[in-house]
């Protein structure tokens, strides 16, 4: 598990000027070791997008860690540059694509700022005329007092604000005041604090392509169809139509909605995120998608033989029956995140609905199939067993097809 969480940079001043996201491992606090910068670069993008830029930066701009050789303008086209930048770190190997990115970029608005600059690594010069902020690290710098200073007053001269970070101590403060900075960041100064559990949310890769497919023929209909049979897909273009990119009265509560919602172009800005993230299904975590998959579809066939009104709703509640071991939240805490209806957060808190019911029928006939559970579930849908039994076989053939097709 990683977490995202924020660090101020503040002015001369003392106030927050803005703000920077990055991962920590919980543990260690430290970058995490088993994630690559793109991921992590992904994950934050993702709860920006979520939680709403505004809203993590408190009405101040959030700078994201990005590597530049991974930069892509699309990346960003959920987010706005009124309240996000773009801090560049590990710049190397640089092409023509990386500064063609950015020039894009910088025509929308964002503001950019060089992590851990230095005049002597060659890698940060041809970007230095794009950037708005440098950053100098303040404990680690290779320079001299005389040297630094040289350094702050070009870039100052360049019309560039100077970062000093790693401040830790009260004499590290008045130092870098003293060295000319423009704006300071450390645990002196304040340490950082929890945005989000950034729990990395997978699918199944099938997904993606059957997504593209979809989009490219420009079938809405198809589009929500290849969604809802992903508990992880499903689960992220509800959080992203309700997200605070999207204001409206009422949250969205179903993938129909959402997809007619969202329109043709946004759609295509979520699926270009949902393929950069590439966080697929593997091991255990594809076990619990199958699952879920024919838990949707075994709560569908039983809806067909109780009340076949209920089949939209009786999908979705059998897909988010087990976010418990998926997301790691209780089943009606997710479905009021996701502003799922009413019926479904009611069932999920065990209150006696249709939905509830359907669902008890469903823990009841996933393991256990004997006569007797499959005649005494056919008395309380007043029909017969071997209706009961088909529902079972149907749900088993149909998720079984869709997992092997969205593998």
């Amino acid at each position: 598990m990683h977490v995202l969480r924020k660090q101020a940079t503040y002015d001369k001043r003392g106030n927050v000027a803005f703000w920077e996201v990055f991962v920590q491992d919980p543990t260690t606090g430290k970058y995490p070791e088993d994630i690559d910068p793109l991921k992590a670069t992904t994950i934050a993008v993702d709860v920006l997008v979520e939680l709403g830029a505004y809203r993590v930066g408190e009405g101040k701009v959030v700078f994201v860690n990005v590597p530049a050789i991974f930069l892509e303008a699309s990346m960003f086209d959920l987010l706005s540059p009124e309240y996000v930048g773009i801090e560049l770190v590990e710049n190397k190997n640089i092409t023509t694509q990386t500064y063609n990115a950015i020039e894009l970029l910088l025509k929308r608005g964002f503001k950019f700022c060089i992590d851990d600059f230095g005049f002597e690594r060659i890698d940060y010069l041809p970007l230095l005329s794009k950037t708005h902020f440098v950053k100098i690290d303040l404990k680690n710098s290779p320079y001299d007092l005389d040297e630094l200073k040289e350094v702050i007053a070009i870039v100052k001269g360049l019309k560039k604000s100077v970062i000093a970070k790693n401040i830790e101590t009260e004499e590290d403060y008045k130092r870098a005041k003293e060295y000319g900075f423009d704006y300071f960041q450390g645990f002196y100064l304040s340490p950082p604090t929890l945005v989000k559990d950034a729990r990395t949310i997978s699918y199944l890769k099938g997904t993606l392509l059957k997504l593209y497919k979809a989009l490219a023929e420009g079938d809405m209909k198809r589009i929500a169809s290849v969604l809802e049979r992903d508990v992880g897909a499903a689960y992220k273009l509800l959080k992203f139509a309700n997200s605070a990119l999207f204001p409206r009265i009422k949250k969205i509560s179903s993938l129909d909605e959402a997809v007619a919602y969202l329109g043709f172009d946004n759609l295509i800005k979520f699926a270009i995120v949902l393929a950069l993230s590439e966080m697929f299904a593997k091991g255990d975590e594809r076990k619990y998608w199958e699952r879920a998959l024919y838990r949707a579809c075994l709560a569908e066939k039983l809806s067909e033989l109780y009340s076949p009104n209920l089949k939209p709703k009786a999908h979705t509640a059998g897909l988010f029956s087990l976010s418990q071991e998926i997301f790691g939240q209780r089943p009606e805490n997710l479905a009021l995140e996701l502003g799922l209806d009413k019926d479904i957060v009611e069932a999920f808190e065990k209150k006696p609905n249709e939905l509830s019911f359907i669902l008890s029928l469903v823990e009841l006939l996933e393991d256990a199939q004997n006569p007797e559970v499959l005649e005494k579930v056919a008395r309380i849908l007043k029909t017969s067993p071997d209706r009961v039994k088909s529902a079972i076989e149907s749900a088993k053939k149909e998720s079984a097809a869709i997992t092997q097709e969205f593998a």
